[in-house]
């Protein structure tokens, strides 16, 4: 924004953070993130989320290589 230029007293710009994991996408304000907080530490492996997400995916990836060994159509 230029000098000079006039914009409502209420907008606000700030950086936010979000879990990309969550269902709902919270924006948690990134001054307002707890120094302890699981997500930017190297304890994330901790979170139940992430573990729940990483469980999925592992899931996911063993029926698509068992579905791809499976007998061949000839």
């Amino acid at each position: 924004m230029e000098d000079g230029e006039m914009r409502c007293p209420f907008f606000e710009e700030v950086v936010v953070a979000f879990c990309r994991a969550y269902p709902v996408k919270k924006m948690v304000p990134s001054d307002r993130i707890q120094a302890n907080c699981v997500c930017t530490s190297e304890t994330f492996e901790d979170c139940p989320l992430f573990r729940e997400i990483m469980a999925r995916l592992d899931s996911a990836k063993a029926a698509a290589e068992e579905a791809g060994s499976g007998p061949s159509a000839s």
